[in-house]
C-alpha cells in the first residue's frame, strides 16, 4: 500500500525504453543513428544470429548536418536545420525499410540536449520517420564510448584515460582494470569553441586564433586535472571524427606506429601538425590537406584539446581506434537481439562507478558494501511483495552503496547532502531519471518518510514516487541491520506471508543494536506493505 498522499501505481516493466523487437530469423540486420552537433553518422548491420557474434557492416554514412550551428549561438535548432535532419533521417528510414532493418536505435548528444526546442525536434522526427530519437546523457556517452573502444583497445589492465571529441562536448573518462568509474563533460566541442571564439569558419586563422584557442582550453586545465588525479595513465584513447583525421594527415608523413592494435600518434608530432594547421588559412587548409569544409574549420581546435589533454594526464602517446558512440550502440543492440544482454556489464559498471564516488566522498566502505548485501537479499527475498524489476535491484544497489556520503558534508542531514552529491555526479550507464531516483532512495534512507511535501519528491511521476517509497523501504531495513557498522548480520533468511515479513538473520555477535536499528527503519516498509516486519532470533 502506498502512503497517504498517493495512491498505490502500477509500476512499468522495466525501466529501459520499449523498442521495436528484433527480426523473428536467426539472423537479422541493425541500424544505428548518431544525432551529433556536427554531423549525423548512420550505420546499417547484419548480424548471424546468437552465438556467433558476428557482425557485418552493410553502410555507414556521415550527413554533415551542423545542428551544433544554431544551438552554441542562439540555443534553438533553427526551422532549417530541423528541415535538414529530418529530410536525412527520412532518406535513411527509407533506406532501411528497403534493406528489411529490424531494428532502429537514434541517439542524439550534446546540441540536440542542449537545445530549448529539443522536445520540438523530437516530436518532428518522430511524427516524420517514425525514429524514437533518445537524447544521451554525458556519463551515457562515455559508457557507450567505453563499449566500443572495449572492441578495440584492451583496457582490462591498468588505468586508461578515454576522450572523446565531438562538435559540442569532450567527455573525459578513466577506466580502471576495465571498468569506467568515472567521466567528466567539458563544453570544450571542437564547433563549440569555434562559434565561442570567433562565431564563425571565416576569422578561424592564423597564430591569433591557435592562442585564443589554447588560452580558450587552458583555462579548464586545473578543474581537468583535479578531476584526472595524480596516479599515471597507462594509456591515452582518443575518439572522435577530428583525432581520425589527425591520424590521417600524421600517417601521410610515416608518423603513425601501431600500438595494442590500432594507431598510436605521438604526443609531439600532434603539436607540430597543430602549429602548420594554424599557419594555414581556412581555404589553406582545405586545399593543403583535402580536407572537408566541416573538417577544416574544426580540426584545429580539436588537436589544441587532444594535445593539452594528453600533457594533463602526462602521457607520450595517443591512441587512435577509429570507433565512436554508434559502434558502442551496435555493440549493445546486437547483444540484445542476440539475447546476449549487457545486462551484467550495465551491474558491474554501475557498482564501480558508485564505489569510487563513495571512495571521493570518504564513505564508510564495509558498511556501504553490508548495506548493499542485506538490501539486494531483501530485494530478491520480497519480490513477490514489491513487484520491481531487475533494474530496480540495480538502483536499490546503487543507493545502497552511496546513502552514506553526505558525511563528507556534515554528519548532520547527511542524508540530504547525500541526494545532492548523488544528483549531481554522472553514475555510467544511468540516464538522469534513474539517478534522481537513486539520490532520492538514499536521501530517504532515514529521517522523514517520503512525502509529496517535499518538491524533489513532488516532482516525480506517479510511478517514479512509488518506486521510491518501495526501493526505500527496503534500504532503511538493510541500513537498521548494520547499525553498529560491523557487519555483524553476514546473511538473511525471509518468510512473508499475509501479514508479516520475518526476518531471521545469520549473525556472529549480540545484534542489540541492530534490533534498537530495526525498530526504527522499519516503518516506511510497514506502511507501504502492510506488512508487520519481525527479526527472529539469530542463527550463527
Amino acid at each position: 500500500m502506498a502512503g497517504d498522499d498517493d495512491q498505490a501505481v502500477a509500476l512499468p516493466t522495466d525501466l529501459t525504453p520499449q523498442t521495436e523487437a528484433c527480426a523473428g530469423t536467426p539472423a537479422g540486420r541493425l541500424a544505428v543513428v548518431d544525432v551529433g552537433s556536427n554531423a549525423v553518422r548512420t550505420t546499417i548491420a547484419e548480424f548471424a544470429g546468437a552465438g556467433s557474434g558476428e557482425v557485418a557492416v552493410i553502410e555507414a554514412h556521415r550527413e554533415p548536418v551542423r545542428l551544433g550551428g544554431d544551438v552554441f549561438l542562439t540555443g534553438r535548432v533553427s526551422p532549417q536545420k530541423l528541415d535538414e535532419l529530418v529530410v536525412v533521417l527520412t532518406r535513411f528510414r527509407e533506406r532501411c525499410d528497403a534493406l528489411g532493418v529490424g531494428r532502429i536505435a537514434c541517439i542524439a548528444t550534446a546540441a540536440v540536449r542542449d537545445a530549448a526546442n529539443r522536445d520540438e525536434l523530437v516530436a518532428r522526427v518522430r511524427d516524420a520517420t517514425g525514429l524514437e530519437v533518445r537524447v544521451v546523457s554525458p556519463s551515457e556517452e562515455a559508457r557507450l564510448l567505453t563499449t566500443a573502444v572495449k572492441k578495440k583497445v584492451d583496457l582490462a589492465k591498468g588505468r586508461s584515460l578515454l576522450v572523446d571529441l565531438g562538435g559540442g562536448s569532450v567527455e573525459v573518462s578513466i577506466v580502471e582494470d576495465g571498468e569506467l568509474v568515472h567521466s567528466d563533460s567539458y563544453r570544450l566541442g571542437a564547433l563549440r569553441v569555434l562559434q565561442a571564439l570567433e562565431g564563425g569558419r571565416a576569422a578561424a586563422t592564423g597564430k591569433t586564433f591557435l592562442d585564443l584557442v589554447d588560452e580558450y582550453v587552458r583555462s579548464l586545465d586545473d578543474r581537468i586535472r583535479d578531476h584526472l588525479g595524480d596516479d599515471p595513465f597507462d594509456r591515452y584513447v582518443a575518439t572522435g571524427g577530428n583525432v581520425d583525421s589527425i591520424a590521417d594527415l600524421l600517417a601521410r608523413e610515416s608518423r603513425v606506429t601501431r600500438r595494442d592494435g590500432v594507431d598510436a600518434c605521438r604526443l609531439d608530432d600532434v603539436r607540430d601538425l597543430t602549429a602548420r594547421l594554424a599557419a594555414l588559412g581556412f581555404q589553406e587548409r582545405m586545399q593543403t590537406y583535402a580536407l572537408r569544409p566541416d573538417r577544416a574549420d574544426t580540426i584545429l581546435q580539436a588537436a589544441v584539446v587532444y594535445y593539452r589533454l594528453g600533457r594533463i594526464a602526462r602521457v607520450d602517446t595517443v591512441l587512435v581506434p577509429r570507433v565512436g558512440m554508434r559502434d558502442g550502440l551496435l555493440e549493445e543492440l546486437v547483444a540484445e537481439c542476440a539475447h546476449q544482454t549487457l545486462v551484467a556489464h550495465h551491474r558491474e559498471s554501475l557498482v564501480a562507478a558508485c564505489r569510487a564516488l563513495g571512495r571521493r566522498y570518504h564513505a564508510d566502505a564495509a558498511h556501504a558494501e553490508t548495506v548493499r548485501s542485506l538490501a539486494v537479499e531483501l530485494f530478491d527475498g520480497t519480490a513477490p511483495l514489491h513487484g520491481l524489476v531487475r533494474a530496480d535491484r540495480d538502483l536499490l544497489e546503487a543507493a545502497a552503496l552511496l546513502h552514506d556520503i553526505g558525511v563528507f558534508v556534515a554528519n548532520t542531514s547527511h542524508h540530504k547532502h547525500a541526494w545532492y552529491l548523488i544528483r549531481s555526479s554522472d553514475l555510467p550507464g544511468l540516464d538522469d531519471k534513474s539517478r534522481e531516483v537513486v539520490a532520492q532512495v538514499a536521501r530517504y534512507h532515514r529521517r522523514a518518510h517520503p512525502s509529496r511535501k517535499h518538491a524533489p519528491f513532488d516532482e516525480l511521476s506517479a510511478a517514479e514516487r512509488e518506486r521510491v517509497r518501495r526501493l526505500a523501504a527496503l534500504l532503511r531495513i538493510a541500513d537498521g541491520l548494520d547499525r553498529s557498522h560491523r557487519g555483524k548480520v553476514t546473511a538473511l533468511e525471509l518468510s512473508l506471508d499475509a501479514t508479516t515479513l520475518r526476518i531471521r538473520p545469520r549473525a556472529r555477535e549480540d545484534l542489540a543494536l541492530e534490533r534498537l536499528g530495526l525498530a526504527e527503519k522499519c516503518g516506511l516498509f510497514e506502511t507501504v506493505f502492510c506488512r508487520k516486519v519481525v527479526l527472529e532470533d539469530p542463527t550463527s
